[in-house]
């Protein structure tokens, strides 16, 4: 299991001594005290969640000798993460990319099997929940039709000739899919369908969670891409937009619904509290909530989900270089 560390209070202080890293926070006082010590070999990332904390350039050489993965972020928006020097060596890579986004068939192909990926797994997710109520002798008929149709989807996907086509597909999948996770959701939750387009101080505490949790999945994706020598910003689903990491948008789409929409379902179900404390806002303690479900996930079990994700970047290399067929992530269960 990946060991991280996570940053999140203000005033904390990160830095380097005798080969360990030494995290100190101040408290209302100003005196500063050690939160906790460990050696590199004990750690595999360390992420920063708040803007108020810092760290030594001592600790940030020591992160690069040891290949942890340090990374920045406003809560739950990446900002930064620490880039090796000889990262600008791939450039055989990044050239195929360019040539496959220049290349609208090619460019096509990826992006439905992205989105096949993505339905197969809502799909899962569904049928995980259909299944648990009839062996409650509760079936949902909701649920089972919407399992039908996300099948009508991922044949239609199939199909599909140019982007525009493609994401109107999987738009239309999604609606399909939250409006069943709604039926699963608590009422007080107050989670009607996933919204994207809203102010983070307008919404729901489900979406808000489920924005916390995209955010650590892309962290993650983020990582893969720079591990596979893919360049983050030349996708293919996603538009090219001065600053937006299209390609790592692109990958997680395979991963957003058993990543982060299967362990937040199970978590607002089990412990909607939980849920419920970012009904205001962003606070630690619900955050870390939201970073325990979707991290069980991603770093938990024999073959974690975060070695899935980066041979789905490396295969995705491969394909752009012509030496292998790149096939969509599809969960068994």
């Amino acid at each position: 299991m990946a060991k991280i560390a996570i940053i999140d209070e203000w005033g904390a202080y990160l830095l380097a001594r005798k080969g360990r890293f030494i995290l100190k926070v101040k408290d209302k006082s100003g005196k500063a005290t050690v939160k906790w010590e460990v050696a590199p070999v004990e750690v595999d990332t360390i992420v920063f969640t708040v803007t108020g904390a810092s760290i030594s350039a001592e600790a940030v050489k020591l992160a690069s000798d040891f290949g942890i993965d340090l990374v920045f972020m406003d809560r739950v928006k990446p900002v930064a993460r620490l880039l090796p020097s000889t990262y600008g060596s791939t450039m055989r890579n990044w050239k195929a990319q360019i040539d496959v986004s220049d290349n609208p068939g090619e460019k096509v192909k990826l992006a439905r099997l992205f989105i096949e990926g993505k339905i197969h797994n809502q799909r899962i997710v569904l049928r995980e929940w259909a299944r648990r109520m009839r062996a409650q002798g509760k079936p949902n008929r909701n649920l089972e039709d919407s399992i039908v149709k996300l099948d009508e989807f991922q044949a239609n996907i199939r199909k599909a000739n140019a982007i525009d086509e493609v994401m109107s597909i999987e738009a239309h999948a999604a609606k399909r899919y939250w409006s069943s996770i709604a039926e699963l959701l608590p009422s007080d939750l107050g989670f009607t369908s996933r919204e994207t387009h809203k102010l983070p101080s307008s919404l729901d505490p489900f979406n808000r969670a489920l924005n916390i949790g995209y955010s650590i999945l892309r962290k993650e994706t983020w990582r893969a891409v720079f591990l596979a020598g893919l360049n983050p910003y030349i996708g293919f689903l996603h538009s090219l937009r001065s600053g937006k990491m299209s390609l790592v948008f692109d990958l997680m789409e395979e991963f957003r619904p058993i990543a982060v929409d299967r362990p937040l379902i199970a978590l607002a179900r089990s412990d909607k509290d939980a849920i419920l404390k970012l009904r205001d806002s962003v606070k630690s303690e619900g955050l870390a909530k939201i970073w325990s479900a979707v991290a069980s996930i991603l770093y938990s079990s024999e073959r974690p989900l975060s070695t899935t994700i980066v041979a789905q970047a490396r295969l995705l290399a491969k394909h752009l270089k012509g030496t292998d067929t790149y096939k969509p992530f599809k969960a068994r269960w």
